[in-house]
């Protein structure tokens, strides 16, 4: 990788303290990867590529890079023990750590990443220069002892943090690529850069004084020795082995041709799908899967989709700008339901081999080389490689592009036809099999159906209920012709449309997204992104807000001091309905007749709206207060009822058990009640004698 010459760019700005108003969750470190998987050996190493969280205080500290004769195994070494200490102490670290039996093969493994396997003594010489103290003796099968530097404790606390890659840090073979590494991780994070399909490059500018302490360099900082001994090797190796992001060094001198800084443009990939965090989805929002299954060998998991889905940000709806606080939203269901209908192209086309673009022959993900990724790393995997390569340079996604015209929708039809042909066609082969392993007697016969021979009893008719007489019409609302007005400009209708796909996320997953979008809303976004509605809202007495008040109180319960105050809080009683129907009728409502330009009285509707949506909350808590109050006291929440309470639960108190009697045709029936005993005659008191 070579280094371009440039004249002096102005500084990356420092990262802002975080605000009172924050909606992070708190900062709790996990780790990308499993672990014990990872330290079976150096090829499992490489392969799951663990990732670990570092805050951002961390990793711009230079107190590491000042370490003399540091090296790469070193630093990987390093972050494997803080790794280790982190793991040892989930409630949080101790202001003096000390580990005094960490497992020497798992380290030996975590500084492996290179050619051959590292050995014990290696591992007792970078403790040394690490930590200080005696050479340990150590023993491929045994443990060595680590007592981390005291400044190690406060850099780890909550604040904003990057993913560091183990498997890239055990892979480096020189100084400066581990050191640089860390730093650009931790001004990412400082600076909230996040991936987003066709955005800039992030531009990282460092003196050449801190460049040098960087890199492990020891002064003087000349810029040529500083360039030919550390920078160019060390972006040498990033570029060879780190899979996050992409990096070019351009020198920034002044006029005299003094070099000044370097400039590091730093471009972020695809986020890779053993890194992506999914969202927590019911299982309810992709059921589509479930009705609209593929061959086994083409099949795609729900937890696929969610995960891409979270990985991408939406292109339908306004993201936040850049270095802002608040994250991408996600992308929508339909937006999903695209990708897959575009990977059902992809696979008729690499399967009829009838090329739909020029990039057929030369894209990684298409033709045969799909059908082969499927083979080697299976349909999960290499549908999510063939998204990211078309969010990268779009070809197959700007092909059918479904507002072109009509020829896209007929061939994404012609693929959603060959998805049933090959699940039928699955379906019909593992009959056939199983037909013919029960011939030649591998498996057990089928189990016959059962008839049912029981004639039920006939319902009586429902009475018809005499009719009502309808209630008079209200009056005609007075028509306040200035708010009309306002809301039947274009810009308003315009406004409508885009506060219409504002709550789309909320629509699609209420219980997530719904409580948010409506406190941002009330918060800022109503006066900053939707002047017109705000006026209209003051016009019309704050009836808007109201709503949304509503909307919040109803999806996010109060906090108790000790819950957490981040998540929302859903109460029981609210299903997937009525989730739906709180987000269309306080949220959404407005905007359809704004958009028609049908305005007449949007006050009188959002009144009417909120006592609909009342009446249906009220409702439905106490057809679920009235579920809970059958179970009765002896049930316990995660405790299996019994079948007399689920029997109780069900026919609502009737008796279990029925005395029955055969009729004349010889069916059981209910024994009609006994008959009351005859009345006694009340006895007369005995006379009194004279």
């Amino acid at each position: 990788m070579q280094i371009c010459k440039r004249e002096l760019m102005p500084a990356s700005p420092e990262p802002s303290v975080p605000s009172a108003r924050s909606r992070r969750a708190p900062f709790v470190p996990g780790v990308r990867g499993d672990m014990e998987a990872a330290v079976a050996s150096p090829e499992a190493f490489a392969k799951v590529a663990p990732s670990v969280p570092r805050p951002v205080a961390y990793l711009l500290d230079r107190r590491l890079c000042a370490i003399p004769r540091l090296g790469a195994r070193d630093v990987a070494l390093w972050e494997w023990v803080v790794s280790y200490a982190i793991a040892q102490h989930p409630d949080g670290l101790p202001e003096r750590i000390h580990e005094p039996a960490i497992p020497v093969r798992p380290a030996l493994v975590a500084m492996s990443g290179r050619t051959r396997l590292v050995q014990p003594r290696e591992l007792a010489d970078s403790l040394v220069r690490l930590l200080g103290g005696e050479r340990q003796e150590l023993s491929i099968d045994g443990a060595f002892r680590a007592s981390l530097p005291e400044w190690i404790t406060p850099l780890l606390r909550r604040d904003l943090y990057g993913y560091l890659d183990l498997a890239a840090l055990a892979r480096f073979s020189t100084k400066g690529a581990p050191l640089l590494y860390r730093h650009l991780v931790g001004r990412l994070a400082a600076d909230r850069v996040r991936y987003l399909p066709d955005a800039p490059s992030h531009v990282v500018t460092v003196p050449v004084a801190e460049l040098g302490e960087i890199l492990g360099m020891p002064a003087p900082h000349r810029m040529g020795p500083l360039r030919i001994r550390y920078l160019q090797p060390a972006l040498d190796d990033i570029a060879d082995h780190v899979t996050a992001f992409t990096v070019e060094a351009e020198e920034a001198k002044d006029e005299r041709g003094r070099n000044l800084a370097v400039a590091f443009s730093v471009r972020l990939r695809p986020p890779e799908m053993r890194t992506s965090a999914a969202r927590l989805l019911p299982a309810e929002d992709l059921s589509f899967l479930q009705a609209h299954p593929d061959a086994p060998a083409f099949q795609l998991r729900a937890s696929t989709l969610v995960k891409l889905g979270s990985a991408l940000p939406s292109r339908r709806v306004t993201q936040p700008k850049a270095g802002s606080r608040r994250r991408p939203v996600a992308a929508l269901g339909s937006e999903m339901h695209a990708w897959r209908r575009i990977w059902l192209a992809a696979l008729d086309e690499a399967l009829t081999g009838s090329a739909l673009t020029p990039g057929h022959e030369t894209s990684p993900y298409r033709g045969q080389r799909l059908l082969e990724a499927i083979t080697r790393d299976g349909a999960d995997q290499a549908f999510w490689a063939f998204v990211m390569a078309e969010v990268e340079s779009p070809d197959l996604q700007a092909r059918l592009d479904t507002g072109a015209g009509i020829e896209p929708i007929r061939i994404l039809a012609a693929a959603e036809r060959a998805r049933i042909l090959r699940f039928r066609n699955a379906r019909a082969d593992r009959r056939r099999a199983l037909r013919h392993a029960r011939a030649e007697g591998t498996l057990p016969p089928s189990t016959p159906k059962s008839k049912m021979t029981d004639l039920q009893p006939m319902t009586a008719p429902v009475p018809v209920a005499p009719p009502v007489a309808s209630a008079p019409e209200p009056a005609v609302p007075e028509t306040d012709a200035a708010l009309v007005a306002l809301l039947s400009t274009e810009e308003a209708r315009a406004e409508a449309k885009k506060l219409w796909w504002y709550w789309q996320p909320a629509s699609e997953f209420p219980r997530l997204h719904a409580a948010a979008t409506a406190k941002l809303l009330l918060d800022e976004d109503l006066d900053g992104q939707f002047p017109i509605f705000a006026r209209a809202d003051e016009a019309m007495g704050g009836e808007y807000r109201a709503n949304l008040a509503k909307l919040v109180s109803t999806f996010d319960l109060p906090r108790q001091l000790h819950e957490d105050r981040v998540a929302t809080r859903v109460p029981d009683f609210i299903d997937a309905d009525l989730a739906e129907t709180l987000v269309t009728f306080l949220g959404r409502t407005l905007t359809v007749p704004v958009q028609n330009g049908v305005t007449a009285d949007p006050k009188s509707t959002l009144l009417r709206d909120r006592a609909f949506v009342r009446e249906r909350v009220v409702k439905a808590r106490a057809e679920w207060q009235e579920r809970a109050a059958r179970r009765g006291d002896a049930y316990v929440r995660g405790k299996p009822r019994t079948f007399e309470q689920v029997q109780r639960e069900i026919y609502g108190g009737a008796p279990l058990f029925v005395a029955t009697v055969k009729d004349r045709d010889g069916f059981n029936r209910a024994a009609p009640p006994p008959p009351a005993p005859p009345p006694q005659p009340e006895a007369k008191p005995p006379a009194k004698a004279e």
